[in-house]
């Protein structure tokens, strides 16, 4: 979960001072809150307090990045927006003195009110000063984007964009601080590192022309001076692809671009440069001091999370300055659609009363869920039925997808301290699966033999599981394995793409990590790996392995096999040995473990230099790995 410094003197007067609306006085009553009500008030609403901490505030003099430091933190060396470094040029870092922060522990699926805008609106409508749909008035549209339909293609793909102007801006450092500290923890959110979503706010009125352009360039094809660059210094005016090796801000998200043979590009009608999204946005359109119009755009490859990432910039904006007036963008999209954004309607959803107050045990009516519903800042109208209600979720809530969702708010609003508490009706005890415990046993027993145990990750990928090991496709064993691995539809990432179907790749990658270390090393793991089966329930079935590794100037099959025969005699059970081979061990140095009635349990042998150079391993390694299952069966 994300940690968010939220300046305590921005949310008490957001809070104290609503759009058009009176000071707090609701279920806890008072004109004004302190912080120490902020303290009593937070957990209830599911945000953990760390701390209230004392900070000094800096920011960066070349693209106005504000940063809250501790005094044990000391000053920032480098800036994590522009890459300015401080070191080399000190004077780039203004001191703008002292203030406080609550540093809060928040949950990812609530990004509305990572932002004092946000987070007052949501104390507000739990104390009961501003409840139901809050509403954001739009202007009619006057700009709109034009998207290239190269950017639907794979080779330069982020097909997405959504765009609004927001008026009437008057910032100050702190102000600046939060639209940019809005930005970072939006992209990290619902982003996914700026991967699904990014964000790009920029003065409009540097910007010319009612029609702006969101292209696929060439990565050489033109030059522009990214954010925090000297734009008298023609060593500033960089193309995309130069942005990617030479900008420290480029460097650090060039994965996101790098696959492409074309990259996005935004420009206004005359064709000045906006962004590099997701990179980095151009210099020439940067916010400052003196910004009145912000241009806003999310760009990505969600069209779910750009939207939702536009229209919680928006509302927190109109939240923190109300004086703000919103605008909308027509996005002009290929085939001829038209899209006007922001999309500020409510999300309907039906709620059965009866079993939202069975879910929370608590006797509730229509009326009562209601109100607990719009003080979280839901709207609420009968579904025609006496049972039912209709909910209008607000536009910027990402994470209420289902009725489930609304019962949770409820217990927020209704207090879970306020919840009766009862004792279950039955009473059962559990027990450990035997597996469990034969497990801990095989674990006290590696452990006595003088390995230390590791916990490495179920997912893996075909690259890790299989390339590294000398199993390509069309390697019988290799095709064996790969048949039986499940793989994961929808993988987050190109590193966890599969199920891992051995713990050897877990046990080297861990000794590469280890390399610093003093030698010899032993290593064990004890977990589940995973194969398709399609007599099981669910298609695919878990079985646990055991597996240790032996790294050290002398190691050799010797060694291992001591290990595997001390295992097997602790926990009496008898094993066969048979010479085997196998690509990922050294002719000659390798054998199968069997048992009693199954020809093949595990492989233990001294693993191929091959291997080793894949793991940047320079000495040997034996290893063992078998079927904790079969073994005890």
């Amino acid at each position: 979960m994300p940690i968010i410094d939220m300046p305590v003197e921005t949310l008490l007067e957001r809070i104290a001072r609503p759009a058009g609306g009176p000071g707090p006085e609701g279920r806890d009553g008072g004109a004004r809150l302190t912080s120490d009500d902020l303290v009593a008030l937070l957990p209830k609403l599911g945000c953990e307090l760390e701390e209230v901490a004392e900070v000094r505030q800096f920011v960066c003099g070349l693209c106005d990045k504000s940063y809250d430091r501790t005094a044990a933190q000391g000053p920032p060396l480098h800036c994590a927006h522009c890459g300015a470094d401080f070191r080399a040029r000190p004077d780039t870092l203004r001191d703008l003195g002292p203030g406080r922060v609550l540093r809060l522990n928040m949950l990812a699926v609530r990004p509305d009110i990572f932002d004092p805008g946000g987070m007052a609106r949501y104390i507000r409508g739990y104390l009961g000063v501003e409840t139901g749909l809050r509403e954001y008035p739009l202007r009619a549209a006057r700009l709109r984007v034009q998207v290239d339909p190269q950017l639907h293609e794979p080779e330069s793909l982020r097909p997405y964009i959504a765009c609004a102007v927001v008026h009437n801006v008057r910032l100050d450092h702190a102000m600046i601080k939060l639209v940019m500290n809005l930005q970072e923890d939006l992209h990290w959110a619902l982003g996914r590192d700026r991967k699904l979503a990014s964000i790009g706010v920029y003065d409009l009125d540097t910007l010319r022309g009612e029609i702006f352009h969101y292209d696929a360039v060439d990565p050489d094809g033109l030059r522009f001076v990214p954010l925090g660059l000297d734009p008298a210094d023609p060593a500033s005016t960089l193309t995309p692809r130069e942005i990617l090796a030479r900008h420290k801000t480029g460097q650090a998200y060039a994965h996101l671009l790098r696959p492409l043979r074309k990259y996005p590009l935004l420009r206004d009608g005359a064709g000045t440069v906006l962004s590099l999204p997701p990179i980095i946005n151009s210099e020439a359109t940067r916010v400052t001091l003196r910004t009145r119009n912000f241009f806003v755009d999310v760009t990505g490859l969600s069209q779910r999370s750009v939207d939702r990432a536009l229209n919680i910039v928006v509302t927190s904006l109109r939240e923190i300055l109300p004086e703000v007036a919103l605008e909308c963008v027509l996005i002009e999209q290929p085939g001829g659609v038209v899209r006007i954004t922001p999309d500020l309607a409510p999300t309907e959803l039906t709620l059965d009363v009866r079993r939202a107050a069975d879910t929370l045990g608590v006797a509730l009516n229509a009326a009562q869920l209601g109100e607990l519903l719009e003080s979280m800042g839901h709207g609420v109208e009968e579904a025609g039925h006496a049972d039912r209600l209709r909910v209008l979720v607000p536009a910027y809530r990402n994470d209420v997808l289902h009725p489930v969702d609304l019962i949770e708010d409820a217990a927020i609003a209704y207090g879970y301290d306020q919840i009766p508490r009862e004792l279950v009706p039955t009473f059962t005890v559990g027990a450990p699966r035997l597996i469990e415990e034969q497990s801990a046993v095989a674990r006290r027993v590696l452990t006595g033999l003088g390995c230390h145990q590791i916990m490495t990750l179920v997912l893996s990928s075909e690259a890790a599981a299989f390339d590294r090991w000398r199993l390509p496709p069309g390697q019988p064993l290799g095709d064996a394995l790969r048949a039986r691995a499940v793989r994961i539809e929808n993988p987050i990432s190109v590193e966890q793409t599969m199920c891992r179907v051995s713990l050897g790749p877990g046990l080297l990658e861990t000794l590469a990590g280890n390399k610093q270390y003093d030698l010899p090393q032993q290593i064990f793991e004890i977990g589940d790996v995973c194969f398709v089966d399609p007599d099981a329930e669910t298609g695919a079935r878990e079985e646990r392995y055991a597996a240790a590794a032996l790294i050290g100037t002398h190691v050799g099959y010797a060694d291992i096999r001591a290990i595997v025969d001390a295992f097997a005699r602790e926990l009496d059970r008898p094993i066969t040995v048979r010479p085997v081979e196998h690509p990922a061990f050294i002719p000659g140095r390798v054998a199968a473990i069997g048992r009693p009635g199954d020809d093949w349990i595990g492989t233990l042998g001294e693993v191929h230099p091959e291997v080793l150079e894949n793991y940047g391993l320079r000495h040997p390694v034996a290893l063992f790995e078998l079927s904790l299952a079969k073994l005890l069966a």
